[in-house]
């Protein structure tokens, strides 16, 4: 019900401890959601059983300042990592190791998603104490059709929402950070901010290893900067009300989410100190094959929005290049994984 999220909402802004200000009276619109018991029919007091006493109600528009956390508690983190997976413990372990290294220093925290490995990823995470792994069997079969209990945005929305950062960095398990991408991202969103600017987002340069040779952020329809790997802040994620868990399988919604964020007022900046090398073997280019699932989310996007698919919207789509050569950090760390799948794929076509 609508007014138990807006309950939901306030109290959880208030054990985050981010209230400083007293708080606003209470609007009409929400006095008249908030006070809905004050006159129960008599087929409401049916189910509101603890009428009988006249209860107190809360009201969390009066509560006071929290007391400061307690000592036994760590402070919440800077920044909260969060990234999916699924049988692919080879790259995880990597793009783990590459982002350990770039929060040396920092306060932050890893939310690994795994969607039910068999690849004895599951026992290697269990394992590492400095990660959250969060684990749902997202894969099944029904007769010969492979299901999904959830979408990508439901699936990547089970991490954001276990994020305790208000700054939540989203990249992908074949991913590698380049140094300094974090902070550099942190430091661009703060620097922007400061400026006036409505920070929702920060967009990561990155490139697909091997094939492409310049990194680049993305205009998706109608001109828009889009995020796909970079960081998010919390306040925007809410706003927008996370990625849509519905009408995409997997393609498009996070297209989706970076066009809701700019529609709730926010923006998506890009941070040209923050690179990302993204890995895209042998088996990633089959999969990308998968026009069935692609031709679906587009057709939903443009269900969605209307106003950005017009010939004009198309057109002002395009990528920004960033003016740096790649170095050989993906070779060195990817260069012999990338040469086993193209002998496994010589070996099945023969």
């Amino acid at each position: 019900m609508e007014w138990a999220r807006r309950v939901r909402r306030a109290a959880n802004s208030i054990i985050r401890g981010r209230r400083t200000t007293p708080p606003a009276p209470q609007t009409a619109e929400k006095a008249a959601i908030s006070n809905w018991h004050a006159a129960l029919s008599d087929e409401q007091r049916r189910y509101v059983v603890d009428h009988a006493v006249d209860p107190i109600r809360p009201d969390i528009t009066r509560a006071g300042a929290p007391r400061p956390r307690h000592a036994c508690l760590d402070t919440r983190p800077r920044i909260s990592v969060v990234l999916g997976t699924l049988n692919r413990r080879k790259l995880l372990e990597k793009c783990i190791a590459s982002v350990r290294r770039e929060l040396e220093g920092l306060d932050g925290e890893i939310i690994v998603v795994d969607g039910g490995s068999n690849d004895r990823t599951i026992p290697w995470l269990t394992k590492q104490e400095d990660v959250i792994t969060i684990l749902q069997y997202n894969r099944y079969k029904s007769g010969n059709t492979s299901m999904r209990r959830r979408s990508w945005g439901g699936f990547m929305n089970m991490g954001f929402r276990a994020a305790s950062a208000d700054y939540i960095l989203m990249i992908s398990d074949d991913c590698l950070l380049m140094p300094g991408a974090i902070r550099n991202g942190i430091a661009q969103i703060e620097a922007a901010k400061q400026a006036g600017v409505p920070v929702g987002a920060c967009a990561f340069y990155f490139r697909d290893w091997p094939k492409q040779k310049r990194y680049y952020v993305q205009r998706t329809i109608g001109g828009n900067l889009m995020l796909n790997h970079g960081i998010y802040t919390r306040e925007a994620l809410e706003a927008a009300q996370y990625a849509n868990e519905d009408d995409y399988v997997f393609y498009k919604s996070d297209t989706d989410l970076s066009l809701k964020i700019w529609d709730s007022g926010y923006a998506i900046v890009d941070a040209p100190q923050s690179i990302c090398e993204h890995y895209v073997g042998i088996e990633e280019e089959l999969r990308a094959g998968n026009t069935a699932l692609m031709s679906y989310d587009r057709s939903q996007m443009k269900q969605y929005w209307p106003d950005l698919v017009t010939d004009e919207g198309v057109r002002k789509m395009g990528k920004i290049y960033l003016d740096q050569s790649p170095g050989d950090e993906a070779d060195k760390t990817w260069g012999r994984l990338y040469r086993q799948e193209e002998r496994a794929a010589k070996k099945t076509k023969s």
